[in-house]
């Protein structure tokens, strides 16, 4: 964990991730689900909430266009789901912890 902050910090002052991503950690402390969130950079690229990146799509309301079912592919297996862009595999998550992120990311709406 201390190695994933000291790269957040250093992607932070390059300018590749904005300082309000690193800043938005002490409010995950409270939920489980934007723990992971943070802790996996998802912010780097994504926003929630106006608090993130803009690499790729603002995810504030994305259960208001996906179920937690297609998030959770969308998690698992983002190439045969995407057609452009990247983003990374979260295959290696727990179940729980998909669960837990595509639970907490389909009640953005």
């Amino acid at each position: 964990m201390k190695f994933l902050k000291s790269a957040l910090l250093l992607l932070s002052f390059c300018g590749i991730i904005p300082a309000a991503t690193i800043a938005a950690e002490d409010i995950s402390q409270n939920d489980p689900a934007l723990h992971l969130i943070h802790a996996l950079g998802c912010k780097g690229c994504h926003s929630i909430h106006g608090e993130g990146g803009s690499l790729a799509p603002d995810l504030t309301q994305i259960g208001s266009r996906l179920t937690a079912g297609q998030i959770q592919i969308h998690l698992i297996a983002p190439a045969e789901t995407r057609t452009r862009g990247f983003m990374p595999s979260y295959s290696s998550l727990s179940k729980d912890e998909l669960q837990l992120i595509s639970n907490y990311l389909y009640n953005l709406r």
